[in-house]
């Protein structure tokens, strides 16, 4: 991920924070995150939560706090029209089938490079070492904290592991890595929260996909 491009990450994360009357303008350049993490070497970090954690749904979110500057001038049928619309369930289709959960776990979410974690947090983590030969801290845990600014309900986002498929070729030609072998996804939803009755709202995954510059899907997981 370039650093242009990562800069209009950061400023989108965070866009749901940063549009309440308190906040500061969101034209102003995203300053650089303190974030204490664990060190791993390299680019390959997963956080150690599970995917098991139950789900406790929590009130409709504030839709006309999130966004009061964008609205303030709009009439009320329109705010009205834009929240309806915010705190939908997002389109998770296609689910996938019966057929295909009798043998695999799988992950909604975005497609991600080590390179763009690893760039991401170079830009944005103020731990982040000038010395080249310095132990850099855990690029992946701190883009989970960044993106989580952007999910509702306490839910957050999680780096994991899935399987490259031909579709998913299909889906996104960008990918770098062949089918068969494993490349990282941003996770918004397992089919066990899936399953428990959690769905994303149009809201979280808008700006998610807004930040990543591409669209989510469904992941074969590696378990």
């Amino acid at each position: 991920m370039p650093k242009s491009t990562t800069r209009v990450a950061s400023n989108a994360a965070l866009k749901i924070k940063s549009d309440t009357p308190c906040a500061s303008s969101s034209s102003a350049r995203p300053k650089r995150v303190m974030f204490e993490t664990t060190q791993r070497h390299g680019d390959e970090a997963h956080s150690s939560e599970t995917d098991d954690e139950d789900y406790s749904p929590s009130e409709e979110p504030d839709i006309r706090g999130m966004f009061a500057r964008r609205i303030r001038n709009w009439p009320e049928e329109k705010i009205r029209e834009f929240e309806d619309r915010m705190r939908c369930p997002h389109d998770l289709s296609p689910i996938p089938s019966r057929k295909d959960l009798q043998k695999w776990q799988y992950y909604y979410g975005y497609y991600i490079t080590a390179t763009e974690i690893r760039q991401f947090s170079e830009e944005y983590n103020a731990e982040w070492p000038k010395d080249p030969n310095e132990m850099p801290p855990d690029a992946g845990a701190f883009m989970e904290y960044i993106l989580s600014l952007a999910m509702l309900d306490g839910r957050e986002v999680k780096l994991r592991s899935a399987w490259v498929r031909e579709e998913d070729k299909k889906h996104l030609p960008s990918i770098e890595e062949r089918v068969g072998q494993g490349c990282y996804v941003l996770v918004v939803l397992s089919m066990t929260d899936y399953r428990r009755g959690y769905r994303p709202r149009y809201v979280e995954i808008r700006e998610l996909t807004k930040v990543l510059r591409r669209k989510p899907s469904w992941w074969e997981a590696v378990v």
